[in-house]
């Protein structure tokens, strides 16, 4: 190897290294999250009277939590993913339920493609951010189902 072709491989290891240490940190979603109403545009099923949704974010490992209460009844919703984009298929009474995390920049992304008994099909996509210097979480959804369609705006404050 020629001087050249080692300080020319030594300038790409360098300019390889700054990217990578330039590159921005994904967000922790870690907290708990209680979901402002006022500022969320939700579907009607949606408007609980509170929602208050706990995640434990230690990359790649993601849970997510949900607890809404309307009129008196519990709702929750619990799963837990990696945020590399690696499928997690659940067979449920004869349908299957295919779901992911990935990252789109900043962004979270979940993907869910649920297959029912009948063979039709349902994809909920959500996009996970965190604004006002992380002190807000804002879930951006889109659920398309053989009968139902909603887009939601979820946004939550984080509990001290």
């Amino acid at each position: 190897m020629s001087k050249r072709q080692g300080l020319l491989g030594a300038a790409a290891l360098v300019a390889a290294v700054l990217m990578v240490a330039a590159a921005p940190a994904k967000p922790d979603f870690s907290g708990v999250w209680v979901v402002n109403v006022q500022k969320s545009q939700l579907a009607a099923w949606a408007r609980f009277d509170s929602t208050t949704i706990t995640i434990e974010h230690k990359e790649p490992k993601f849970r997510f939590h949900r607890v809404s209460v309307k009129a008196g009844k519990t709702d929750e919703v619990s799963w837990e993913l990696t945020t590399d984009g690696v499928e997690k298929v659940e067979k449920e009474g004869g349908g299957a339920s295919h779901s992911w995390l990935t990252w789109d920049g900043e962004v979270l992304v979940y993907f869910s493609h649920k297959v029912l008994p009948n063979g039709r099909e349902a994809r909920d996509i959500v996009r996970y951010t965190l604004r006002d210097g992380g002190k807000t979480f804002v879930a951006e959804e889109k659920f398309r189902g053989p009968l139902v369609k909603y887009d939601n705006l979820w946004v939550a404050d984080k509990k001290d």
